[in-house]
């Protein structure tokens, strides 16, 4: 079991506050916000301002949709402003602070964590054969041949693989039988990825990217679900039990995160004083939180004015919003991704991104970039309907949708669809 030292390495034991902890769903929005970066006024961003950041959120999801930017360089904008998205890429080569793994989903994982991830890797490897022949069939010689040449040429992409099939089948997944083997290869952890170009993955062996200052002893299954409860609720500032399972998820960690197990640790971890009860009014069951940021829940619930003043556009995969009925409950929000669906029943559009204001969140904008034009479309804009737009969130939207024109590099910004005509002369 990992013991109270070794937490104390990464979280602080606090003092207890009894059971009678009641907060507002207001202040728990607040806090909330601030946990998970936030700030009206970020710092300059650097390699060290990104790295921090991602540290703080644990990991952050990868997706391939690139409408306007893909979702990794958005959810690290909202919090820190225009910043050059080599900042980030370098994290992976040559800095090697980072690397890619399955943890919400595929995520950007700090590589201090990455020991909590062995097991994972270790289950898929242990399934690497059977996986071959369900996948490959009688291609599964491929494995030995990918990894070969790997070993010869260094860091490969898919690309650099021929296609030995006679006809391709379709949808998203249809993938080339090269592909599928340095898929298997990378989840079993033979190799990892070296790095990106133009967001097509260049693997390597793991030999050749695991950092020899990484630490790689195996934690126990204890160890693991406590830094994941842990490292959650550090992220999200409250979580309950049965939303812990909705940040690092149990498909893809391969580590038992059922209501029922959480329950058992968190009474643990609060009796050791690293997590502290706390009734969220109107909400049903206990959320909890470190006890190290009880100090900064009070200071938020007695602050009069917001943490967060700004306004922030959030990809459809920000951390902020991965477990949606927990942003139901607290923000009144229902976020909803609509690129799977028809286009005819659409209502906010393709690639929506939530917008928060102070600690709500107000409605949805779909933008769209043309590259070859340098122009961001805003192909619609929805505000939730209890919520009425003064000149304060004028002045705001306006500073963000300037910020978002300036990190894609756009030149023009031009509304079209359904938008309100209170916000679309602004810019």
């Amino acid at each position: 079991m990992i013991t109270s030292m070794q937490l104390r390495n990464s979280y602080k034991a606090g003092i207890s506050l009894g059971e009678n902890m009641e907060i507002s769903k207001e202040t728990a929005r607040r806090f909330i916000v601030e946990k998970q970066g936030f700030v009206s006024e970020p710092s300059e961003p650097s390699s060290e301002t990104i790295l921090e950041t991602l540290r703080k959120l644990g990991c952050i999801q990868l997706d391939t949709i690139n409408v306007i930017e893909r979702s990794h360089y958005l959810v690290m904008w909202s919090r820190t402003g225009p910043y050059r998205r080599e900042l980030l890429d370098k994290l992976f080569f040559p800095d090697r602070k980072v690397f890619e793994y399955w943890a919400h989903a595929a995520c950007i994982i700090p590589f201090e964590h990455y020991r909590y991830f062995i097991h994972s890797i270790k289950e898929h490897q242990e399934s690497t054969k059977d996986q071959a022949e369900k996948w490959l069939g009688n291609r599964e010689y491929l494995l030995d041949e990918v990894l070969k040449k790997i070993r010869k040429n260094g860091p490969m992409s898919s690309k650099d693989f021929a296609d030995e099939r006679k006809e391709r089948g379709r949808g998203w997944w249809d993938w080339k039988p090269a592909k599928i083997a340095l898929e298997l290869l990378f989840w079993g952890g033979h190799l990892m990825v070296d790095h990106r170009e133009k967001f097509q993955r260049y693997y390597d062996l793991t030999e050749n990217v695991l950092p020899s200052n990484v630490d790689v002893t195996e934690p126990t299954e204890e160890e693991r679900k406590r830094f994941f409860i842990l490292k959650t609720v550090d992220a999200w500032g409250l979580a309950r039990a049965r939303e812990f399972s909705d940040y690092y998820v149990r498909g893809s960690t391969k580590t038992d995160m059922k209501t029922k197990t959480v329950e058992n640790i968190i009474q643990q971890l609060v009796e050791e004083e690293f997590l502290t009860e706390v009734k969220v009014d109107e909400a049903k069951n206990q959320h909890y939180l470190l006890n190290e940021d009880v100090d900064m829940l009070h200071a938020i619930s007695k602050r009069d004015s917001e943490v967060f003043e700004e306004v922030a556009f959030l990809s459809p995969f920000d951390n902020m919003t991965w477990c949606k009925p927990r942003i139901r409950e607290l923000f009144g929000f229902s976020p909803k991704l609509e690129a799977y669906v028809p286009r005819q029943k659409r209502k906010y559009g393709y690639y929506s991104l939530n917008i928060l204001h102070k600690d709500k969140f107000v409605g949805r904008i779909d933008p769209k970039l043309h590259r070859k034009e340098n122009l961001l479309e805003i192909k619609s804009l929805h505000l939730e309907r209890e919520f009425t737009p003064d000149d304060a969130f004028k002045e705001k939207f306006v500073r963000a949708l300037l910020s978002l024109k300036t990190f894609l590099n756009a030149e023009e910004i031009e509304f079209s669809g359904q938008c309100p005509k209170a916000l679309t002369n602004l810019t």
